[in-house]
């Protein structure tokens, strides 16, 4: 069943599980998905919707995600953060990646969900709902919990307060805790299409950067040290966001072949940036196209299997300079 009837169907029946785990690939919707959800059963204590998609904002919405460790008691909840986190899912239209939340905190620490959270969700659990109804707690990227957290939480999930619902959302191939995972519904996201995979503005300025140096490499040598600076920078990122632009990018590659052998009816990439999509795609032919996919395949492949992440997006780097002169 499509999720959005799914979820529908449960709002209706007015039987609304104590736990839901939303599970699918990036960009699939899952966190608009389960915002709606909640602003509908919320919405259940007065008949009418309370708005939340707008503002992502309501006293029985209680959001956890993954934020930097700090000694400082005031900096360890994710209250401190909230206001930034709402500001990073509306500026990307719902669709944050954990990159870009490092980003915005600007931290090179990698953000977790750590006891101390659970801790100060706990208290907030134990005061009535201010609406005398639904309180919705959502974990965005609950695969983020520590094994710690996720034992302390696992008490608060199998004894839950009157009227409490629990969602919680991870990506596809993530995990939750084994005890946790099975007191949960599981809703499951689809495939992104073609359409979803290239409306990510982040990534279109990571590709966008590899290919303008991969082009020039072959004239300029600075740019091939633009490469190896670029790859660094890659390496830091999480492996699922690793994964997500190489998809990305074996779609883009798709889509500039495409519009460079004249079958414009299949091309619905837009840039959102100054890349030059025209120009590019006129270096993507039927002599490079498969050795450039089976280039990227290869390294999500390698990423996936836990491969060195700096060399492999190396290899990838250098290689392409080779391939896009083809």
């Amino acid at each position: 069943m499509d999720p959005k009837n799914e979820l529908k169907s449960i709002v209706d029946s007015g039987r609304i599980p104590n736990s839901l785990l939303f599970q699918g690939p990036s960009g699939a919707g899952k966190l608009k998905a389960a915002i709606e959800f909640a602003d509908n059963v919320i919405g259940l204590n007065n008949q009418t919707k309370s708005k939340i998609v707008k503002t992502i904002s309501h006293p029985d919405l209680h959001i956890v995600f993954p934020i930097p460790s700090s000694e400082k008691k005031l900096e360890n909840n994710c209250d401190y953060y909230i206001n930034d986190w709402r500001d990073l899912v509306l500026q990307t239209k719902f669709n944050p990646s954990l990159q870009s939340w490092s980003e915005k905190l600007e931290t090179s620490k990698q953000p977790i969900i750590n006891i101390d959270i659970v801790r100060h969700l706990s208290k907030k659990l134990s005061l009535s709902s201010f609406a005398s109804g639904y309180k919705v707690i959502l974990f965005w990227m609950a695969d983020r919990l520590n094994e710690e957290a996720s034992n302390k939480l696992l008490k608060l999930v199998e004894e839950p307060g009157e009227k409490t619902v629990f969602i919680f959302i991870i990506e596809k191939n993530k995990a939750l805790l084994k005890t946790l995972d099975s007191r949960c519904q599981k809703i499951n996201f689809l495939k992104q299409s073609s359409n979803d995979i290239i409306k990510n503005n982040s990534y279109e300025e990571i590709f966008s950067e590899l290919t303008r140096n991969a082009f020039l490499a072959k004239t300029k040598k600075e740019s091939l040290l633009k490469l190896s600076s670029w790859s660094q920078n890659m390496s830091k990122m999480d492996r699922e966001d690793i994964k997500g632009f190489l998809i990305y990018s074996n779609e883009i590659f798709r889509q500039a072949f495409f519009k460079n052998i004249g079958l414009d009816q299949y091309v619905v990439f837009k840039p959102m940036s100054d890349f030059n999509f025209e120009g590019f795609s006129k270096y993507v032919n039927n002599n490079n196209i498969e050795p450039i996919n089976t280039l990227i395949e290869q390294s999500h492949y390698n990423i996936k299997r836990n491969a060195n992440s700096k060399m492999v997006m190396m290899n990838l780097a250098f290689d392409l300079t080779k391939l896009i002169h083809s």
